[in-house]
């Protein structure tokens, strides 16, 4: 992982440290280019197995981009988004429909009309999210991540470190 990867976080969910246990709260895992550019996301908790095999697809597909598109980044995004409608198609069953490319629709009105009206789940709605919007960059996707895929509020309060 440290090969190709800089862990950081960011907190943007609330939960409280009860008896020394996290309750409550949420975390999606990114994987970006240095300028912020999305990958691929991992919802909610995985163990390090799961971590390591979505980092690896994310590595290999990035290379993949690299080599396919001649450092044009369109070509780029269109590999990824073949990448992530193909992982829709053969670990999310059903017919799918590739979506239209929606630059100029916000994210958040793609979120409340496309996800919503699917039964997958979050990894689902994640790869149909990236197939829309390739290489998106973190702030456009992150609160749609969180609020919408996996039903957590975004928030600016501490953690409540109170043992109650």
């Amino acid at each position: 992982m440290k090969d190709h990867f800089v862990a950081s976080f960011q907190k943007v969910g609330a939960f409280r440290i009860v008896n020394g246990q996290k309750q409550g709260g949420n975390v999606a895992s990114y994987f970006t280019t240095p300028d912020g550019a999305v990958l691929h996301v991992v919802a909610g908790p995985v163990d390090a197995k799961v971590l390591l095999r979505e980092a690896r697809w994310a590595v290999e597909t990035h290379k993949l981009a690299l080599t396919e598109s001649g450092g044009d980044l369109m070509r780029q995004r269109l590999t990824f988004r073949r990448a992530h409608f193909d992982r829709l198609q053969r670990e999310h069953g059903g017919e799918w429909r590739m979506p239209r490319a929606t630059p100029n629709v916000a994210v958040e009105v793609f979120a409340m009309h496309e996800l919503r009206k699917y039964k997958i789940d979050q990894q689902g709605q994640i790869h149909l999210l990236l197939t829309a919007y390739p290489l998106a960059k973190t702030e456009l996707i992150y609160r749609t991540v969180f609020e919408t895929i996996l039903r957590e509020r975004v928030s600016t309060n501490p953690v409540d470190g109170r043992d109650s």
